[in-house]
């Protein structure tokens, strides 16, 4: 049960809640098999092919790589980094379903505040700015500022644009009997004085961006100091500080508006400001998002790789952005993306393109935007020139600089093309090139220690449990994840198999746990160790999870249903109940083994003298007579034990 909500209140929210819904928030998926399975890059490592399996029967997940499984609330946790009753309670929300009363732990009582309230506060913020900024009378200068811009009344509606008065106290004032200032701080909207006595807000008189999800809550601002007012700052933009529901190097400007464009168009236009997003949405352009006064990181890319086969990075044409283009894109080689860069041309951003150009015009540009590799071989040649050899040899070694950056490269398909295609660009032969590359990284190979190149490119998620499938050569292991996948299929088999084999005759623990979960649910509670039931009596225990996943999946790839269907043979040891052939198959070197291991460590009571050397005991004599007796019975011979 769920710490503070009861075992049907979890039952509700589960019942109420689509995973293939929710997971389609995070991860493109496409279904297979008639919609009976969907597939994704998964986000818990770094997926270049579709690895992710969401079972909507199952209402569950599972990563074939990583080996990460779960259901609904197990998706939550790990995706938001949150606890299980917070991930209840985000999943409730999102279904309309009212909360009941929970106790708080202790712990919670005493921990920082919780994500559900930081997000109930961040929307409170948000539309208390909204209002100011449209009806408020503190609000005309940013309204002006606005109409400047030509952004429509629709547009400002949608982006929940906001306006905070130049008021040091107004989040504290109109929070009274609502939130406490401890709240407040630690939702980022005000700050304590240096002086340690009082309290003043953020975002004091500044034009207002709530920065949502990707599921459309609030989770930061940013904020842009307006001509005209009376605020004075260094900074022209000030974002919130990162948090637990708020990271930088992963959020993505409007996002969530952006989805389903990126996800149909399979290309996502990256854009350096909100201005410049605004302004695109509001010309027709979909597909745009926007960093967060970041340049767009690795974890970026990865994240928009699950929606989007290119990304487009749109730079303003100024020298500044020029930099930051080249900048980028070194990073970014190896991805299995096709990744394209933009620059405008007059030093204009994509706000004030917009203002004088159509919205055809900048998608026929976003259509021409050169690959990333083509785009830096251009602005080297602009440098370097190729009319003399010198010139040649820069461009060439620059480039090759420019491969040799990206750790992931060496040996790829996409290494050999670019390398191909640069070459031919410049009339250099390959050889030559592959020989500046190797010498390239073997300087840097001798530059950094061992124990760091062996782990260069390795993300320790990609890597599955050591007990995720079962080892090479492991007979047994292999005969206990059949047995369970033969449960799986065919669950009414577990009474056929609790009186043959019980958990002490499993030696791999996952395996062991998972049938004591079968087990317990036959004896303990009458009902079928079915899929369903299983998954919700594992209480969303990853591991569990995980493992009936991937039986499940292993037991319709083998066919397992039409094994069992084999005619089955009454045998003499089962006391006329027919047993399937296969499931005698799978039980037997599980029976010998334990048969085995009575034979070499027989029962001895305490205090017994040993017996005299070379004879044998009277409990190996047992055994053994057991073991000879097992041994006649798979032969269809009866013999009685004596």
């Amino acid at each position: 049960m769920a710490r503070g909500f009861d075992g049907e209140f979890k039952e509700l929210v589960r019942t109420s809640t689509n995973l293939v819904d929710v997971v389609s928030e995070t991860v493109s998926l496409k279904p297979l098999r008639g919609g009976s399975d969907f597939v994704g890059l998964c986000p818990f490592h770094d997926d270049r092919n579709p690895s992710l399996h969401v079972y909507p029967d199952r209402q569950s997940y599972r990563c074939w790589v990583c080996d990460a499984g779960g259901d609904c609330f197990r998706w939550v946790m790990e995706l938001e980094k949150v606890s299980f009753p917070e991930a209840i309670e985000s999943l409730a929300r999102r279904a309309g379903l009212e909360l009941p009363q929970r106790r708080q732990t202790a712990a919670e009582a005493g921990s920082e505040l919780q994500k559900g309230d930081a997000y109930a506060i961040l929307d409170w913020a948000a539309n208390l700015m909204h209002q100011a900024l449209r009806t408020g009378a503190a609000g005309g200068n940013a309204r002006t500022y606005l109409q400047k811009r030509s952004l429509q009344d629709d547009t400002v509606r949608g982006f929940r644009l906001g306006y905070h008065p130049e008021d040091w106290s107004w989040f504290q004032d109109q929070s009274r009997g609502r939130f406490s200032a401890e709240q407040l701080i630690l939702a980022g909207l005000i700050c304590r004085k240096e002086s340690g006595y009082g309290h003043y807000d953020n975002l004091v008189g500044r034009l207002v961006f709530p920065i949502s999800d990707e599921r459309g809550r609030v989770v930061a601002f940013g904020g842009r100091v307006l001509p005209g007012g009376s605020i004075e700052s260094d900074a022209k933009y000030w974002n919130s500080q990162q948090s637990g529901i708020f990271h930088k190097s992963r959020t993505l400007y409007a996002f969530d508006r952006s989805r389903e464009a990126i996800r149909k168009s399979r290309t996502a236009i990256v854009v350096e400001g909100y201005m410049d997003c605004i302004a695109c949405q509001q010309a027709g352009v979909k597909n745009v998002v926007a960093t967060l006064g970041t340049a767009l990181t690795e974890d970026h890319v990865r994240f928009l790789r699950r929606f989007a086969d290119q990304v487009v990075l749109t730079f303003d044409g100024d020298l500044a952005g020029q930099k930051a283009a080249e900048r980028s894109i070194s990073r970014f080689l190896a991805q299995d993306l096709d990744l394209r860069i933009l620059t405008l041309p007059g030093g204009l951003d994509p706000a004030d393109f917009l203002e004088q150009h159509s919205a055809e015009e900048f998608q026929e540009r976003i259509a021409a935007a050169a690959e990333a590799w083509e785009y830096k071989l251009q602005a080297v040649l602009q440098v370097c020139g190729t009319q003399t050899v010198n010139g040649r040899q820069q461009v060439l070694t620059q480039m090759m600089e420019f491969i040799a950056a990206s750790s992931l490269m060496p040996g790829s398909l996409r290494e050999d093309l670019i390398l191909r295609n640069v070459c031919q660009k410049i009339q250099l032969s390959e050889s030559a090139a592959r020989r500046i590359l190797r010498e390239l990284r073997e300087k840097s190979n001798r530059a950094v220690p061992p124990a760091v190149r062996l782990d260069r490119g390795t993300s320790p998620a990609a890597a599955a449990p050591d007990d995720a499938v079962p080892r090479n050569g492991g007979a047994f292991e292999l005969a206990e994840r059949e047995l369970l996948e033969i449960i799986l299929t065919c669950p009414e088999t577990i009474d056929l198999i609790r009186h043959r084999i019980g958990p002490d005759d499993f030696e791999n623990t996952r395996h062991r746990r998972l049938l004591e979960l079968c087990l317990d649910l036959r004896i303990e509670e009458g009902e079928l160790p079915e899929i369903h039931r299983l998954i919700i009596a594992a209480e969303s225990d990853a591991d569990l999870l995980s493992l009936i996943n991937a039986a499940a999946d292993a037991a319709a790839q083998k066919g397992i249903r039409n094994l069992l269907l084999e005619q089955p043979q009454p045998h003499e040891a089962d006391r006329g109940v027919s047993v399937p052939v296969h499931l005698l198959r799978v039980l037997k070197p599980l029976l010998e083994r334990r048969a085995r291991q009575q034979y070499l460590k027989p029962a001895q009571p305490a205090g017994q003298a040993e017996e005299s050397a070379g004879e044998l005991s009277v409990g190996q004599r047992d055994a053994l007579n057991r073991l000879y007796s097992f041994r006649l019975n798979q032969m269809g011979r009866q013999h009685k034990l004596k």
